[in-house]
């Protein structure tokens, strides 16, 4: 074949190549751009710093809707704009019909987050936590609490996490759910024992970990701290 068929075929293939490489690195740099900026605009509103109104919700929802057109595969970017798909509705209570549907919509992008990066334990957190705001104590809420503690099983975050939303929803967990949790109470007492025991005796059931972990010596020497604080 002649250089110059060669190089001209050549070319017909690097080029269109080439070019759409241009495009996906420029839908990604701007995509980055809304994404960043959205999120730090909810980390100043989650310090305290500005307050966040209807307006700037569905502003951050926009943007963060454009950023997701521009970078599908992006589990952050899903992970965020479901965070401020609910954003105005966290102080609701889950029966409120609009935050329910609202809720729904964010659990979508939150499925797509970790169908996208699946080893990641904080985005099977959001996962549980708003199954639970959804009141929806079902398989998909339990294969997610087993991967926050898969893949994040020394996370104190994580770890309160797990025995909070077990605390809250106490008679919807089976037999075996309990004893799960359980093994996250064992080793959240290793990584932070007054932290959890607070967090257990705040929601009433010290009275229950007492009897269940009488084997253990922190435990045991906080129950008799509280015992004689009740007493007196």
């Amino acid at each position: 074949m002649d250089n110059k068929i060669f190089l001209r075929l050549l070319a017909l293939v690097l080029i269109p190549a080439f070019l759409y490489m241009i495009y996906i690195a420029g839908s990604w740099g701007l995509a980055d751009i809304y994404f960043s900026s959205a999120k730090n605009e909810i980390e100043h509103w989650k310090s305290g710093k500005i307050t966040l109104e209807d307006k700037d919700w569905d502003r951050l929802r926009a943007n963060l809707s454009k950023a997701v057109k521009l970078d599908p595969n992006n589990p952050e970017i899903h992970e965020k704009l479901a965070y401020v798909i609910e954003g105005r509705f966290f102080n609701v209570v889950s029966k409120e019909p609009k935050a329910q549907i609202v809720r729904l919509l964010a659990l979508e992008h939150y499925r797509k987050s970790v169908h996208l990066r699946p080893v990641w334990p904080y985005a099977w957190a959001n996962v549980a936590s708003i199954k639970y705001r959804l009141g929806q104590i079902d398989d998909e809420f339990f294969e997610a609490l087993h991967n926050v503690v898969k893949f994040g099983a020394w996370e104190p975050g994580l770890q309160r996490l797990v025995v909070e939303l077990w605390i809250n929803e106490l008679k919807a967990f089976p037999q075996e759910e309990h004893q799960f949790v359980l093994e996250v109470v064992s080793r959240a007492l290793e990584k932070q024992p007054n932290r959890i025991l607070d967090l257990i005796r705040k929601k009433g059931l010290l009275g229950l970990i007492c009897l269940i972990k009488k084997d253990n010596s922190l435990v045991v020497d906080y129950c008799e701290k509280y015992r004689e604080v009740k007493e007196n």
